[in-house]
């Protein structure tokens, strides 16, 4: 990606062939939609053997170029990259001389100018989500503790479960004794994490349970297992609330993909939680037997029951058939079960707030958070927070059943607005909400638009007074915006070719640029920095100003460093330096399609 970014950061000025843009359906209408895809390769001839090896690395470099195509249109950026990445490095790395073929050079550099229009509109438009913050699971911070019990938390303990009520079995014995010590002395984060968590989710996570017809204390499991963190991550891979492996995730129906992991949604994880519970329970008949098989695995219990003789738990404990984790999953959910239902007993203080509440809307189609968050009149970040499985800005273009948690008590306003939107829209135009003194024209010159492309889908005449308070439709095109920005760019700088010498080196090369070898590395897509001679190398370098006599770049002799502060060679590596440490969206052609799994 920050090869393609600096690869592709400009270009001959006063190109003639036409710029690619996103995605025809993504346009508005008053646009002039383009065809995302490079023009057909003119015809070659065939007579001598450099022109066939010409056609053949010409239509192998289009057949992998217009598979990342592809891949963009459908949103599959990180795969759109690889293609893109390929295709260049079949035409650096051929043995063919590409400036010396106007063909070859008018192919390789209209490919460029393409991924670079395909980087931007990525990057304008947030293809990615900032990454999750994870957190390791507590029960990792239990591995290999051992728990003394004191002897007035153990008396309390017992007096506490003749009052406690509990829909499972509850136990006051010495491994339990020691575990309720521990998180009273060292353990009060875990604690009021948990406690605070339930009463985020515990609601929800109880009402599932209950549907399902399963015990409602089983809720203490999620609480060892993440403290009801939606982005707790173990070393092993296990994610979410319930800690679900991948295998097992998907087993239960919870996709996971480029656009969601739906083990960090808390309502879906939940689900798929009660369903894997339940069935645990049906092989082994016991509670604490199906505790310890979700810790560990079935086929381990299973094992550990066939090898011992015992099928309880509290005697494969003792015999030590149980790794050591899962020997005190059971005693951590019993001691965090007996806290958490008189949390003010043990020395806590009880935990009020508000419990998760949510619209669940079906989404169909791909849409942007922003555009939903604009349409509903609350901040992205909260819908951010309501839907922790989306790891894109959009609704996942995969998934025709996928549902949208919304803040309580907007779901009605989001239909009737969103129904106002084409559907293959929904990822490109925005919604603004009007403010006093507000104008069409003043609107359209804020997300360049034509005003009358914006009244248009509004409904409405280019004279008419917009309302205070009144939402608009914006058939917002992220092409027009790339164009600005590719023009500053290819006023700064453009494309200038080196064939490697005999004795040349990368940082040779990279002082007779005023560069850097890491840069010629990235924008040639090179993998060490050993360098073969006759090979052709892409550099940039910066382009005459306006009224400059002279036409072409002269390097400065080889061997040539400008070491001193203030020369124009500093400032230029300078320049280099901070454009390409500019800010990226995240994790995919150039640093937005880098940036957007």
């Amino acid at each position: 990606m920050a090869m393609l970014a600096a690869l592709t950061g400009c270009s001959p000025a006063g190109r003639t062939r036409h710029l690619n843009q996103p995605p025809a359906a993504a346009v508005a209408p008053s646009l002039q939609p383009l065809p995302l895809a490079s023009p057909k390769l003119p015809d070659i001839a065939t007579a001598t053997a450099a022109d066939s090896d010409r056609e053949a690395l010409l239509q192998r470099v289009e057949s992998v170029y217009q598979t990342g195509i592809v891949d963009y249109r459908v949103g599959n950026l990180e795969q759109a990259k690889e293609k893109f990445d390929q295709a260049l490095a079949l035409m650096l790395e051929s043995n063919l001389d590409i400036q010396g073929s106007d063909q070859l050079l008018s192919q390789f550099n209209s490919m460029v100018d393409e991924i670079y229009d395909m980087e931007l509109a990525a990057l304008e438009r947030g293809d990615t989500l900032s990454a999750h913050t994870y957190e390791p699971p507590p029960i990792e911070s239990f591995a290999g503790l051992t728990f003394p019990v004191d002897p007035h938390i153990k008396a309390r303990a017992q007096e506490e479960l003749r009052s406690v009520h509990s829909d499972l079995p509850l136990v006051s014995n010495d491994l339990v004794d020691g575990v309720l010590t521990f998180l009273q002395k060292h353990g009060r984060s875990y604690v009021e994490a948990v406690l605070k968590g339930k009463t985020l989710y515990g609601p929800m996570i109880e009402d599932v349970l209950r549907q399902d017809g399963l015990p409602r204390d089983l809720i203490y499991l999620a609480a060892g297992e993440s403290s009801f963190n939606p982005h707790a991550l173990s070393r092993a891979g296990a994610k979410g609330i319930w800690q679900f492996m991948p295998g097992t995730g998907e087993l239960y129906g919870l996709k996971i993909n480029r656009w969601q992991d739906q083990r960090e949604d808390p309502i879906k994880s939940t689900e798929a939680a009660a369903r894997h519970l339940k069935d645990l329970y049906h092989t082994f008949g016991d509670w604490f037997l199906a505790m310890a098989a979700y810790d560990w695995s079935p086929t381990g219990v299973e094992s550990a029951i066939q090898k011992t003789g015992y099928a309880d738990f509290w005697k494969l404990r003792e015999l030590h058939a149980l790794p050591k984790e899962t020997e005190n999953y059971v005693p951590i959910f019993l001691a965090t079960a007996l806290i958490a239902k008189d949390p003010e007993a043990y020395g806590f203080q009880a935990v009020t707030g508000h419990p998760l509440e949510v619209d669940r809307v079906p989404v169909t189609v791909p849409t942007d958070l922003r555009l939903v968050a604009e349409l509903i009149g609350h901040p992205v970040e909260e819908l951010v927070r309501l839907n922790p499985e989306l790891l894109t800005w959009t609704t996942p273009p995969n998934d025709p059943h996928f549902v949208l948690n919304l803040p309580a008590g907007t779901k009605d306003g989001y239909e009737r607005l969103i129904a106002q939107i084409p559907e293959n829209r929904r990822v490109w135009w925005r919604a603004y909400k009007v403010h006093e003194g507000d104008t069409l024209a003043g609107v359209a010159r804020k997300f360049r638009v034509s005003t009358a492309s914006l009244a248009e889908v509004n409904h409405i005449e280019r004279q008419d007074p917009l309302p205070d308070g009144a939402m608009l439709v914006v058939p917002q095109s992220p092409g027009r915006v790339s164009s600005l920005l590719r023009v500053h760019q290819r006023m700064t700088m453009r494309r200038h070719y080196y064939r490697v010498r005999a004795g040349d080196t990368l940082q040779l090369v990279a002082d007779r640029y005023d560069t850097t070898p890491y840069e010629i590395r990235r924008w040639n897509h090179l993998h060490t920095s050993r360098l073969t001679t006759g090979k052709t190398l892409l550099v940039y370098v910066p382009a005459p100003s306006y009224g400059s006599r002279s036409r072409r770049y002269r390097p400065r002799p080889s061997g040539h460093r400008t070491l001193v502060a203030g020369k124009p060679g500093r400032a230029l590596a300078a320049r280099r330096r901070k454009r390409s440490s500019r800010p990226r969206a995240g994790k995919t052609v150039g640093a937005g399609l880098e940036a957007a799994k």
